[in-house]
């Protein structure tokens, strides 16, 4: 969301996400409360009392089944008597064997390196908000969490695990891992804890200015 956040606490001056059409909203909507842009109707922000302990209950669990995707294997393959086992970092490393390191670099960014950054980010901040107190550094830390945010992209990898299981299927026989179904609800966990999240209340919490790039 892009907010310019006035000193003071009985108004702020926010500018739409959609059409940078600029707003003078309270600081704080009443509960339940959604405002929406004047011009194209998009939503500004919204009252969600309890977001704080939601996101930051399936940000955990996000962490922990990213653990459990990395400790499993994602298939097993049957082919000829003999057994192997693909794993994330394995399957990201047998890249670079054929000389495709940049592409190994790249996996390894954006399936392991940002979205473990974006959840340890995020539970950095929430976890003491929740307990009525703003950790240092939550200005930067927090502007990293959403840096991070586009880079992850556990949703492109679902992808790819599902089309190598149907085409490694037509060859040999493939046997869905433990880290498949983690992956699965993984992303699920980790889209939800996105949709919870109420950046304008962070940012109120906070107490910054914001520059409408968090």
């Amino acid at each position: 969301m892009h907010g310019i956040w006035v000193q003071g606490p009985e108004r702020v001056l926010f500018a739409c996400h959609e059409c940078d059409w600029l707003h003078r909203m309270p600081a704080a909507l009443p509960e339940g409360a959604v405002a929406r842009c004047r011009r194209c109707g998009a939503v500004l922000a919204s009252s969600r009392p309890d977001h704080l302990v939601r996101t930051l209950t399936l940000t955990f669990a996000t962490l922990v089944l990213f653990t459990i995707v990395n400790a499993f294997p994602l298939l097993e393959l049957k082919l000829g008597g003999r057994e192997t086992s693909v794993t994330l970092l394995s399957g990201a490393l047998e890249l670079g064997h054929h000389g495709m390191w940049d592409v190994v670099i790249l996996v390894l960014l954006t399936s392991l390196l940002f979205p473990i950054l974006h959840c340890v980010a995020l539970l950095y901040v929430l976890m003491p908000m929740v307990m009525g107190y703003k950790p240092p550094g939550a200005v930067w830390v927090f502007r990293s969490a959403h840096l991070f945010s586009p880079w992850g992209m556990i949703g492109v990898y679902m992808l790819g695990v599902l089309v190598a299981f149907v085409k490694l299927s037509d060859m040999a026989t493939v046997v869905p891992g433990v880290a498949v179904y983690a992956l699965a609800a993984l992303l699920f966990c980790s889209t939800a804890a996105g949709n919870a999240l109420d950046c304008c209340d962070i940012w109120r919490r906070i107490g910054e200015v914001d520059d409408g790039h968090p």
